[in-house]
């Protein structure tokens, strides 16, 4: 075992708030009404860190000094016919993503996230996360893992007063995709300001041979075309995302391979995967052979989420289910294992996708995960979110360690 302790990485960015301007507002997909908006945000705010990093102050004075003192945030807010519900799903990919993730045109009654949640009656509001698509682009040591929590704390605040595309929502769930799952426990357990979390992709230990692979895959994001207007220190995978590591190859359609590296595919930034150590000190680092799983530091803050939980993963998922997948083995067993990372008040619970890996969203059967992440909301808030306090008045029954016994259970919830 060999223990790497962090330095400390640089500055986190800017929160996002302020001025929303609309864009086209365009019928995507049945049931859905779309509107592309940018969100304004200061850069001043790029000293919220768990840790300050050297210059945080500096950084800030420059930022707020210059002639454009805020940054972008890009997404697509899309609304099921007949108006805005009560609540609204604020969602967030992963790296080497864009708000397409949740957005995806190539057979969308299958693969579009937010269509699918807009018949089942809620608002979806996609964004691209800072350093990435629409967004801005920082210098990419300021675009963190803080930086981004800190974008989602004002966005949450900004959809509940009606700042983001006229729409006032009483009731706010965000929705996570891999980082965008970190990015959602990181936001929640410094603020609990959302009614509840869906996340997917994601695990409190992870297997090191797998992400180390990817991570050795990244090139200057200036070496592709795509990307050649981007800051250094922005990365991209020359690969993409055809590995095993990203899906059950035996449950995919090679098409939407073809289209996640074509048009999907984005970029990711120094900053964010050095900010994923260095903040949380000395963590250990085991390979699978070894019998060992690795934690990962944010799993030392998600017992200050408060707020209902709930984790979805396939039972390929190669980063975070343990050793051989033995994490997700069945909906029953991941609950076990991830819920002690959780305090009771997060009502923790946990589904398991058959004949999925991590990118959930682009398997074949894509929409039996969309009906686990949909039974979960119902039960949770609903689209009038009126389900709140009832449910957590009674998850102590069902949640955390109370795990229902019998056969093993995959998908979505009972």
């Amino acid at each position: 075992m060999v223990k790497i302790v962090g330095v400390v990485a640089a500055v986190a960015v800017a929160i996002a708030v302020a001025v929303v301007v609309p864009g086209s507002a365009t019928a995507t997909g049945k049931g859905s009404d779309c509107e592309s908006l940018d969100v304004q945000v200061p850069g001043s705010v790029v000293e919220k860190q768990i840790v300050p990093a050297p210059g945080a102050g500096t950084a800030a004075a420059l930022l707020s000094g210059s002639a454009k003192p805020g940054f972008t945030i890009h997404g697509k807010l899309c609304l099921p016919e007949g108006g805005a519900p009560k609540t609204v799903m604020l969602a967030m990919h992963g790296i080497l993503y864009t708000n397409g993730y949740w957005n995806v045109e190539y057979k969308p009654d299958t693969y579009n996230f937010s269509q699918y949640m807009n018949e089942a009656g809620y608002a979806v509001f996609a964004i691209d996360r800072l350093g990435y698509g629409g967004s801005s682009k920082p210098p990419a040591a300021l675009v963190t893992l803080d930086a981004q929590a800190e974008v989602v704390h004002e966005i949450i605040g900004k959809l509940r007063r009606g700042e983001i595309g006229g729409q006032k929502f009483q009731r706010v769930m965000l929705v996570g995709y891999s980082y965008g799952t970190a990015t959602s426990w990181r936001e929640t357990s410094k603020y609990n300001d959302a009614d509840a979390i869906l996340t997917t992709a994601w695990g409190s230990t992870f297997q090191n041979i797998p992400l180390l692979r990817v991570f050795t895959s990244f090139r200057p994001a200036q070496l592709d075309p795509r990307f050649r207007d981007r800051p250094a220190g922005y990365l991209y995978s020359p690969e993409g995302r055809n590995q095993n590591y990203f899906y059950d190859l035996s449950n995919v359609d090679p098409e939407i391979i073809k289209y996640s590296n074509e048009v999907l595919q984005d970029t990711i930034t120094a900053g964010e995967i050095a900010s994923f150590y260095p903040r949380y000190g000395g963590i250990p680092l085991a390979n699978a052979p070894s019998g060992k799983e690795i934690t990962l530091p944010l799993s030392n803050q998600t017992k200050s989420i408060k707020v209902p939980t709930f984790l979805v993963n396939g039972t390929g998922e190669l980063f975070f289910c343990g050793i051989d997948q033995q994490h997700c083995t069945s909906s029953q067993e991941l609950q076990k294992q991830e819920s002690k990372y959780f305090s009771e008040a997060a009502c923790f619970r946990a589904a398991v996708i058959p004949n999925a890996g991590h990118n959930l969203n682009l398997q074949r059967n894509a929409p039996f995960a969309y009906e686990t992440m949909r039974t979960f909301a119902d039960q949770v808030l609903g689209p009038d979110g009126d389900n709140l306090e009832n449910y957590k008045r009674d998850c102590a029954a069902f949640s955390g360690s109370n795990v229902p016994g019998g056969q093993p259970r995959f998908g979505a919830l009972k």
